[in-house]
């Protein structure tokens, strides 16, 4: 059961293989065969003493192309299975995440109802205490391209914040943090869904191509805003730290909740 389940777990990667061979193989076995083609075309030219046909030219030249044909055939089945393969592996993998979202938030609304918003944020701020001293990002700048979030009374102190879902630490102003959350709000009022990545940008930060799918759409539980909560922790270090929490947090594949 478990040599069959690892083979299973690489046909895609074997059929990739298969059909990258399958392409270079195919263009050696096309050139080689070419000489071999000419030939049978001149000799069936001769032989009829006339213009051939398309229907005859292809008739003739056949035989030497029958190789590459096959392989070609063959190359694109590998590709197209492959690619079918990698389809069936990322519905199962988004399946998943999406069971395994639906149990945390399960747990985490629980945990708040047994022991309360308190215990809940405690246990939010004492793992990000815990990356501290290794994780450090710093921005200075609000690179928004399409909205101007800059006010003139951005002139605070600049703070660090912690973002739990990219696992990032990374300093602005409570300005700039407030009106990103602002603008994303509104992005998701007028447009009716919203971008993880676009609040990255809206905050100053990289955005991550991993998480291009994840955001926000409005859904039936009355979900027509994201909230966020911003819980401060004191640091080993004695920087004190604000948390994004987000009781709405982002979902992969969210367009499928309209």
């Amino acid at each position: 059961m478990k040599s069959h389940y690892r083979w299973k777990c690489k046909t895609a990667t074997v059929l990739t293989f298969i059909g990258a061979a399958g392409v270079v193989a195919t263009a050696v076995t096309t050139a080689k065969q070419t000489p071999k083609a000419l030939r049978l075309l001149k000799e069936a030219s001769d032989e009829k003493g006339e213009e051939l046909t398309f229907a005859e030219k292809a008739t003739a030249m056949l035989p030497a192309y029958l190789p590459a044909i096959v392989t070609g055939s063959a190359t694109i089945l590998c590709i197209f299975g492959a690619n079918i393969l990698n389809k069936r592996s990322q519905a199962s993998l988004v399946s998943a995440y999406g069971l395994l979202d639906q149990r945390f938030k399960d747990y985490q609304r629980k945990l708040i109802e047994l022991y309360g918003q308190d215990a809940h944020e405690k246990i939010i701020t004492e793992l990000a205490a815990e990356k501290a001293e290794n994780r450090y990002i710093s921005s200075s700048y609000l690179g928004c391209k399409s909205c101007a979030l800059y006010l003139d009374e951005n002139v605070g102190k600049p703070v660090l914040f912690y973002e739990p879902i990219s696992d990032r630490y990374f300093e602005a102003t409570v300005e700039q943090v407030m009106n990103a959350e602002y603008h994303l709000n509104r992005n998701f009022a007028l447009a009716g869904a919203a971008l993880l990545n676009e609040f990255y940008d809206f905050i100053g930060i990289e955005e991550r191509p991993e998480l291009d799918e994840m955001g926000w759409a409005p859904t039936d539980e009355g979900e027509f805003w994201i909230e966020f909560n911003h819980v401060s922790k004191d640091l080993p270090d004695g920087r004190r730290c604000y948390i994004i929490d987000m009781p709405f947090e982002p979902r992969v594949n969210f367009d499928d909740y309209y």
